[in-house]
């Protein structure tokens, strides 16, 4: 009898610690919608001109790709190698810092991406589950699911 009793208590200390652990962990990523590959469809200007002045609205794009994992995003285009930046998310908005390069070009070949400088605020939208719109300042970046 008594060994029926440890053998039930055992399972129910078990099972009541298996709850608790599960319950507590942190997911590995805390925004699934965010984290992913994504390809850069658009960007668009939303003052009518481009970075350097030039008269223009938008401007499509099919060879840059934005990584987000965690607290980092990586972009990757022709003409830039791999940047990886920190991302801080505040809600509906996520700031994408490169300024940890210390590369005064760096900030013209992100320009090329859509961001307006080393530090960018945007603003995240999700139409559906395989787009993605990031609005700041200067631009709206249009992202398709990769």
């Amino acid at each position: 009898m008594n060994r029926k009793i440890y053998i039930t208590v055992f399972w129910v200390l078990s099972l009541l610690t298996l709850a608790v652990c599960s319950g507590c962990m942190e997911k590995a990523f805390p925004n699934d919608d965010l984290d992913f590959y994504w390809r850069l469809d658009r960007i668009e200007y939303k003052d009518g001109t481009n970075f350097q002045g030039t008269p223009c609205e938008y401007k499509d794009v099919d060879n840059i790709m934005f990584g987000f994992a965690r607290h980092i995003v990586l972009i990757e285009a022709p003409g830039l190698s791999q940047q990886h930046g920190i991302t801080t998310e505040f809600g509906d908005s996520i700031k994408l810092d490169y300024s940890i390069y210390n590369n005064p070009a760096l900030k013209d070949r992100l320009q090329e991406c859509g961001l307006d400088s080393v530090v960018s605020v945007f603003r995240i939208e999700y139409p559906d589950r395989q787009r993605m719109v990031l609005s700041g300042k200067k631009t709206v970046l249009r992202f398709r699911k990769w």
